[in-house]
């Protein structure tokens, strides 16, 4: 089930299921509302998206009642999480799911909120987004290529690459616009040669292999996998990156998986190619698989934006790395 697209004039109501929308400075968010003005949208917030109590959250089920309330009413086109966090996982239980499939549109978070975007398509087959929250886009410099993939991904149904940004970043823009640093994108690189094309699943890998054992993982079967990694690990990511991806690939199905697409690391995480290979090189269920890494979506900037549920394709061809896709 594929949402509607977006077009000028839509209205994108931006709630906060993990992290309060409090915390998000003024300034950020003009910039973000001013983003959204370019592409043509109007921004409301859900009523209870400012709320900000234990763990810098409301009340989970304060939360659940802006998300079904954003998905029920009929003026909203697009839902923007605030920003990610730690717990929207505790909200996926309470949902009410079939208010979910009964009004379907787009909805659109990453880092924490991995947990809603898979589990709102496993439980009702709706087409979600993995991409950027209502406060990414209010980085002032360098997101030009996050907001081009946002526009080809929800205002567009036509096949598209996701090539390499530019240049990306790792600073903390949030806390100063004026200092930031850019750095030269090598691209995406290839670990395992191959072709394959399959529905999409995946996000943060710390976030998604929460989701393992429970009524609300996607299906692995034959899926193209998509995972990255937010650095909160540091030096011990590589350790912790081979554990994580290793239990997710023995969930069932996941032998079956077509092929797995790896966002940039950062930095600090002190994974090199070298280690990233060998890791996958490790995993029987990959053997023969296309394999690609560095690809701009998750925590550095600027990002794409990555249907789940939806189809992809990856070419990985020599040193030719190419991620497409089909349907979203």
């Amino acid at each position: 089930m594929f949402p509607r697209r977006l077009q000028a004039g839509g209205h994108v109501r931006v709630v906060a299921p993990s992290r309060s929308l409090a915390i998000i400075a003024p300034e950020v968010r003009e910039i973000a509302d001013a983003r959204l003005a370019d592409l043509g949208l109007t921004r409301s917030y859900g009523r209870r998206a400012e709320f900000n109590e234990a763990l810098s959250s409301a009340n989970p089920r304060d939360r659940v009642l802006d998300l079904e309330e954003a998905f029920e009413d009929t003026s909203v086109d697009a839902i923007f999480t605030s920003i990610g966090g730690f717990n929207s996982i505790e909200l996926l239980s309470l949902i009410d799911y079939a208010k979910i499939a009964a009004n379907p549109k787009i909805f659109c978070g990453y880092s924490d909120i991995t947990v809603m975007v898979n589990a709102i398509h496993a439980r009702t087959g709706l087409v979600t987004y993995y991409g950027p929250h209502y406060s990414s886009l209010g980085m002032r410099d360098g997101n030009e290529f996050t907001l081009a993939n946002l526009q080809s991904c929800l205002f567009s149904e036509a096949p598209f690459a996701v090539r390499a940004a530019p240049q990306w970043s790792e600073d903390h823009w949030f806390l100063d616009q004026d200092a930031r640093t850019f750095k030269p994108n090598p691209g995406i690189v290839v670990i395992q040669p191959g072709e394959a094309e399959g529905r999409l699943v995946g996000g943060n890998i710390n976030a998604f292999r929460l989701l393992n054992g429970t009524p609300y993982a996607p299906p692995l079967e034959e899926a193209l996998l998509f995972l990255e990694n937010d650095g909160l690990d540091g030096d011990k990511t590589p350790v912790e990156f081979n554990r994580r991806l290793e239990t997710i690939l023995l969930q069932p199905g996941g032998e079956t998986v077509k092929g797995l697409v790896v966002g940039r690391f950062k930095t600090e995480s002190k994974m090199s190619l070298e280690q990233l290979a060998a890791i996958i090189a490790s995993k029987e269920e990959l053997a023969g698989k296309p394999v690609i890494a560095g690809v701009d979506f998750g925590h550095t900037m600027p990002m794409a934006t990555l249907p789940i549920g939806g189809l992809g394709r990856v070419v990985a061809d020599g040193a030719d790395a190419r991620f497409e896709l089909i349907r979203y």
